[in-house]
């Protein structure tokens, strides 16, 4: 009988939402050079427009980057601590009722393992497991898997051969 390989583990990939939260860096960076800048870029802009804009969304752009980046972080925190501590469930069998994802990206991809329901997709915000088959994810019909999870978010995923 051949072992399982790892195909996904939290605790190695480590915090992978950065790019999410780092895109408001960017918003930020315009807003500083927007309230740096206000009269030579929003010259013929009314006056109380050129006063409140910049600094609105500069505002803006700070919070969203904040909120951003301490929801993923939190998730990503709090699924790491509960597999360190064990705090976890683990379902092992064949992926049945496995439906991908398109490739366009519409729709979630789910299975069943054990009786248990995952559901995630590529374009989810996650700490947990997220790669699609049509986006070149192991999870086929049929395979056997050991997965390991915290409330239906995959921390581990272990495919055999």
């Amino acid at each position: 009988m051949q072992d399982y390989f790892v195909a996904f583990d939290l605790a190695e990939v480590g915090y992978r939402q950065w790019p999410f939260a780092a895109i408001g860096l960017l918003f930020v960076g315009v807003g500083t050079l927007l309230v740096r800048y206000r009269k030579q870029l929003l010259d013929s802009s009314p006056r109380w427009f050129r006063s409140a804009f910049p600094i609105a969304f500069l505002g803006f752009s700070l919070i969203w980057t904040t909120i951003a980046f301490a929801l993923t972080y939190a998730e990503y925190h709090l699924l790491g601590r509960a597999l360190r501590e064990g705090r976890v469930a683990v379902v092992e069998g064949p992926v049945e009722n496995f439906v991908p994802m398109p490739y366009s990206g519409h729709a979630s991809e789910s299975f069943t393992v054990g009786g248990v329901r995952f559901e995630y997709s590529d374009y989810r915000v996650t700490a947990g497991f997220n790669n699609t088959r049509s986006h070149g994810g192991p999870i086929q019909a049929g395979r056997l898997v050991r997965i390991t999870h915290v409330g239906g978010d995959i921390v581990r995923l272990e495919i055999r051969p």
